[in-house]
């Protein structure tokens, strides 16, 4: 067994927690590698195997990330194509992608070298921008978001499912999110929750100018045509919140989306579910008013 590490290196928590970590797995005499960023960041006193992200996942059999949702979006960015599995553990936020807590890290790493875990698979987004005779593609485990880059002006957005018309949509933008997806920006958007191994993908709009649009749900079979109309105002596509690309006005631009020909694989530990963590996450059962639980006690 050998571990990938990588870690959110703006959260001071992380020197202490990798090192910690090292001397553990030094301790049993368990192989790891170390992203180079990491390694710069660490400044060890002592050796060790360290690579670039893209590299790191040839080199392990599953990946630890440190930090919270935005780094195991980045992670997966990085390493998921490869198959390589994904364990996030968080050292605080919210969290709703990582799978362990700082107190749970070391009994959950017990169970994973002696392969008592599962592992489940995460559908992703592929996003081609095809804009005059240039093609660009990329990749997104939550979410691709079209919008009008924080100017007044509303944006219309036309959109085609497998060449068949949809909608115009006329507002701030729109958000096109994988099942992992519906519990970021697009829940804050009064989108759907769907459970992360639905074979399907939600368009929702933001902030609409009408009534009467809402989200839909579709299957992950289809095929979703995007043509932004930057001349109403500029236009901005995001992936995952992390990576942007801007339309100017004069744009002649269409954004294809797609189900990805490879899924993120991620650790899950044995007697956990999508359910406990809904419920840890978004303080369901819990009266706001004491803090104290209502139900399911």
């Amino acid at each position: 067994m050998i571990f990938g590490i990588r870690g959110n290196t703006t959260k001071s928590i992380v020197k202490g927690v990798v090192v910690d970590l090292l001397q553990w797995l030094s301790a049993r005499k368990i192989s790891y590698v170390i992203d180079e960023d990491l390694v710069n960041y660490l400044k060890l006193d002592f050796h060790v195997n360290s690579q670039k992200i893209e590299q790191l996942a040839n080199n392990c059999n599953i990946v630890l990330a440190f930090g919270g949702d935005g780094t195991i979006l980045s992670t997966a960015r990085a390493v998921g194509s490869s198959g390589v599995p994904i364990l996030g553990v968080n050292l605080g936020g919210l969290g709703f992608l990582t799978e362990v807590t700082i107190d749970e890290l070391y009994p959950t790493l017990e169970k994973i070298i002696n392969n008592q875990y599962s592992i489940v698979e995460r559908m992703v987004l592929e996003a081609t921008v095809r804009e005059q005779d240039n093609e660009k593609t990329c990749f997104a485990l939550n979410d691709i978001v079209v919008d009008r880059s924080g100017f007044s002006r509303v944006i219309r957005i036309e959109v085609f499912i497998d060449d068949n018309y949809l909608n115009t949509y006329l507002g701030d933008g729109l958000i096109i999110a994988t099942p992992t997806g519906s519990t970021a920006y697009s829940l804050s958007a009064k989108g759907p929750i769907l459970f992360p191994t639905v074979n399907s993908m939600v368009i929702n709009p933001i902030c609409p100018h009408s009534l009467n649009v809402r989200p839909v749900v579709i299957p992950d079979t289809s095929v979703i045509r995007i043509v932004p109309h930057p001349q109403d105002s500029v236009v901005t596509m995001s992936v995952d919140g992390q990576v942007s690309r801007q339309f100017p006005k004069t744009a002649d631009v269409e954004i294809i989306l797609k189900k990805a020909d490879y899924y993120i694989r991620w650790i899950q530990r044995e007697n956990k579910n999508f359910y406990d963590l809904l419920r840890t996450k978004l303080k369901w059962g819990v009266d706001d008013r004491t803090g104290s639980a209502v139900i399911g006690e």
